[in-house]
């Protein structure tokens, strides 16, 4: 089956950044990603991007930011100095996106209403778009034949297996590594029994491999085997590897947005700690990632700044947003 692809409408919330819309909006697809500094461990970014970040007086337009991990604490808190900060981007007419792999669950309640956009949001690893007004306006699905390997691959490895359906988390039964989700604001797993009889019912865009984190670590190989160049692999937290549509990534839908609404990647900041987020990271103009990093994102990154724990979005508003405009927190 090919990807299934929902694209709906035009953005009001473009009005906000004085664009003009595209007259079609391709699918993501893959492209070859601007080269960007590997290993990069300052506190500062590179000479050659701050000289690009001030030549013709160019600035950051748009934010796009992960959540687990980055905007949030590891107490899944949206502090009040990180919501002053994008407040405060809001106010100076730099808007933020959220590009996360969450599917729509109770953190959204909770966390976007408090981010002061009006901005389409981006969850499932870029393969869900929901604009603010319009609801869904981009979704592609994961193939049948790759979800029929990966729930085989689940039990010939014994692993548990969860499902994304937009707002829903199948499983065939719940256990400790389902139930893991919850703590993120996730919806709650649904155990419904064997997941084959699903296959074409449900509108599954990506499943989770889940286990103790040197358990994935061991059957990663295997699954880079098994999926290697017709479905796409990444983790965002440990003791979980995603499979994704081939050519799907965060960045991919991403790119998707920035291409409707006719923004140039190298004028969007992208933050973010996680392997998931490396492609969002090299897409954009100015990749930061948090303190807390793993080594993927950081050698994707052009600069780094604090930790989710030490507020280190607002940082990074502060500094490359903020700052050249003449504002402070």
């Amino acid at each position: 089956m090919s990807p299934s692809s929902v694209m709906v409408g035009r953005l009001d919330a473009a009005i906000c950044l004085n664009i003009n819309l595209p007259t079609h909006f391709p699918f993501p697809r893959q492209r070859p990603l601007a080269p960007h500094l590997a290993q990069q461990q300052q506190q500062q970014p590179s000479s050659s991007k701050l000289n690009a970040l001030s030549t013709n007086n160019r600035e950051i337009d748009l934010i796009f930011t992960d959540v687990d991990g980055t905007l949030l604490n590891s107490k899944q808190e949206l502090t009040s100095k990180v919501e002053l900060a994008v407040s405060a981007a809001a106010a100076a007419g730099v808007p933020l996106v959220v590009a996360t792999g969450k599917a729509l669950g109770p953190w959204t309640d909770r966390i976007l209403p408090r981010l002061d956009t009006r901005m389409p949001q981006i969850f499932i690893q870029g393969l869900l778009v929901r604009d603010y007004e319009e609801g869904i306006i981009y979704q592609r699905l994961l193939e049948e034949e790759i979800l029929q390997e990966a729930i085989d691959f689940a039990e010939e490895h014994n692993l548990s297996l969860t499902a994304y359906c937009g707002d829903r988390i199948v499983c065939k039964t719940r256990d400790e590594h389902t139930d893991r989700l919850i703590f993120y604001g996730e919806p709650t797993p649904e155990g419904i029994g064997p997941l084959h009889s699903q296959i074409g019912v449900l509108p599954i865009m990506k499943v989770i491999f889940m286990a103790p984190e040197e358990r994935i670590t061991a059957i990663r190989p295997a699954a880079e085997r098994t999926f290697s160049g017709r479905a796409a692999l990444t983790a965002a937290i440990p003791g979980m590897l995603e499979v994704l549509p081939s050519g799907a990534s965060k960045g991919a839908g991403v790119e998707w947005l920035l291409e409707r609404l006719g923004i140039d990647p190298e004028r969007c900041m992208g933050i973010g700690d996680g392997e998931n987020d490396v492609e969002m990271l090299r897409l954009c103009g100015l990749g930061v990632a948090v303190g807390n990093a793993g080594a993927a994102a950081r050698a994707a990154a052009d600069v780094m700044v604090a930790s989710n724990d030490e507020d280190g979005v607002a940082e990074a508003i502060g500094e490359f947003v903020l700052k050249p405009r003449g504002l402070s927190l």
